[in-house]
């Protein structure tokens, strides 16, 4: 058992490495969703804005009011860019926290089957010990090499054999 501990100790690192990119690929996911619900919010909110503006343009608009709507909706279309390319960051750091999880999943998996394959081995070689044990036995006994069986056959030599 003792040439597995450390691999114990190096899965139970193993997995508490896994535990922590399970958690960040969850909060990537969670950023993620955020990021995308936002750029959506704005993206809705800027639609519905110039609809309303469109109505409110066909009925009377002077030249003024005209210009303040267009920096305006300018300025709503860079927030909606800035959005996607946050969005767009927050997938490419939830594809990089994905491939480290499946990474560390792999290394997890990989000392385990070490583990595995070792205490295999110590079984087999206990099971060989073992067999060798009970051959040796077995053969001892077979040549009268046992003190039981010797002093038995002593004692049955000086039976006598008429009455």
């Amino acid at each position: 058992m003792s040439t597995i501990q450390p691999l114990l100790i190096l899965l139970g690192s193993a997995e508490r490495a896994r535990d922590d990119a399970v958690s960040q690929m969850e909060n990537a996911r969670r950023a993620h969703d955020a990021a995308r619900q936002q750029a959506q919010s704005l993206a809705d909110w800027r639609k519905e804005y110039q609809q309303r503006w469109s109505t409110q343009f066909s009925k009377s608009g002077g030249m003024e009011i005209m210009r303040c709507y267009q920096d305006f909706t300018a300025r709503l279309g860079d927030a909606v860019s800035e959005q996607d390319k946050r969005v767009e960051q927050a997938v490419v750091f939830m594809e990089q926290c994905r491939l480290q999880l499946i990474e560390r999943e792999r290394k997890v998996a990989a000392v385990g089957q070490l583990i595995d394959r070792r205490q295999l081995e110590s079984a087999q070689r206990e099971q060989r010990r073992d067999q060798k044990a009970t051959d040796e036995q077995a053969a001892r006994a077979g040549r009268g090499g046992s003190p039981l069986s010797s002093s038995m056959g002593s004692a049955t030599s000086f039976v006598p054999t008429s009455y």
